[in-house]
């Protein structure tokens, strides 16, 4: 049974449990919370597993959707969760553990190791990431780490989603994963009805000769190459560049703009808690990383309407953009392809329209939908019930 400190609650039992490290920020755990409201709301009863309570993501759970706090008020650091998570495995009894992430996917087959299969929850691995590339490019050291492991880890779950055919790929040629084990979603829960209602409200008023990118300012976004391409393009036309958030990398990024003398036409405004609002003003929208599990920022952008310009990094780029058809693609740091690609788009930018049908696909509801179909198939869920048991909004294990 599940307890806090005053009275006995409800077991989660028959719960689909997301492991949500904390709620402190990041897409991986943003998705598997909006995941888990979304199959609360179509009869699938849910809980988030986390190993820290607190945060600004704590605000976007549902209110019927129980937080297990696996640390008791306090941070459990991913590396003593073992233990706790396997408690919960054995005492808890979920219907299914759902994990992102690859060190703590790691970690949820190792918590799970000798318990018969047969008796214990479903083990789901979300692979967010493309693994060959984030083996050496992620920016965490755990994951790094992990993905060292997940030849012998990924084997031993019940199922691995990937958000795309390429991620997959990946997965059974290079790391070794059965392919009756790997399913690729196809899609993930990008937009949400909150999203859409915000993008309404703003509408499309593009600026012209305004270029936007969002992301961390972190190597495997590529920021050095956007740079270099947008002073390529600057030489031919008038034109600003922003890029819309934080991290380690600033420091030689604004190098590089004073550099080039750029300081005038580009800005790092920092972290916005309301990134649409500015991507919404824009004439085209990049996407220059390494490699992306998907490219939640450029489906955002594609859903204002706004024109698009990607590097093709595997995976996600090129499976959003179906190809090239819906924006152009270049190869990954080619400063020169991209300015290129810039000014085209530019000059010719994609009817808007089009571009949100495409980005309507990665909306919250219809990414559950495919989520729980194949659980369903794979016999991990069952049929959505029309009443989902009430329990503690936050208790402890």
């Amino acid at each position: 049974m599940i307890m806090n400190s005053s009275r006995i609650v409800d077991p989660i039992a028959a719960r689909i449990c997301f492991l949500v490290r904390g709620f402190d920020g990041g897409g991986a755990q943003r998705d598997a919370i909006l995941l888990a409201n979304e199959l609360q709301a179509q009869g699938f009863p849910s809980a988030i597993v986390t190993l820290q309570s607190s945060g600004p993501l704590r605000e976007l759970i549902r209110s019927d959707v129980p937080v297990i706090d696996l640390g008791n008020g306090r941070k459990l650091r991913l590396a003593f969760a073992s233990a706790a998570l396997r408690r919960l495995l054995v005492t808890g009894r979920p219907r299914a553990l759902v994990s992102s992430e690859a060190a703590a996917n790691v970690l949820v087959i190792l918590a799970s190791r000798g318990l018969a299969k047969e008796t214990r929850p479903s083990i789901v691995l979300r692979e967010v990431a493309s693994p060959l590339q984030a083996r050496t490019g992620d920016p965490y050291w755990q994951n790094r780490l992990a993905y060292r492991l997940i030849r012998f880890a990924y084997p031993r779950a019940d199922l691995v989603l990937t958000l795309t055919a390429g991620a997959r790929n990946d997965l059974i040629d290079r790391f070794g994963v059965p392919a009756a084990k790997v399913a690729n979603l196809g899609t993930n829960a990008v937009l949400t009805p909150q999203m859409r209602r915000r993008i309404e409200q703003l509408g499309r008023s593009p600026e012209p000769g305004l270029i936007v990118s969002v992301g961390r300012l972190s190597p495997e976004k590529g920021y050095a190459t956007l740079i270099e391409a947008f002073a390529q393009l600057r030489r031919t036309r008038a034109a600003r560049l922003t890029i819309v958030g934080e991290g380690d990398e600033r420091g030689n990024l604004e190098a590089l703009i004073e550099a080039r003398n750029l300081s005038a036409d580009i800005s790092l405004p920092g972290h916005n808690p309301d990134p649409l609002s500015v991507v919404s003003q824009a004439s085209l929208f990049v996407s220059s990383s390494s490699h992306e599990g998907l490219g939640n920022a450029l489906i955002e952008a594609m859903a204002c309407g706004v024109p698009v310009v990607a590097t093709d990094a595997p995976y996600g780029p090129r499976e959003i953009l179906e190809g090239g058809r819906l924006g152009r693609l270049v190869p990954v740091g080619a400063a020169g392809a991209l300015s290129q690609a810039m000014a085209m788009t530019l000059e010719q930018p994609l009817e808007s329209a089009v571009l949100q049908a495409r980005a309507a696909e990665f909306s919250v509801e219809k990414s559950a939908e495919r989520f729980i179909h194949l659980l369903q198939a794979a016999g991990i869920a069952g049929s959505a019930v029309s009443a989902v048991p009430e329990v503690e909004t936050t208790v402890s294990i």
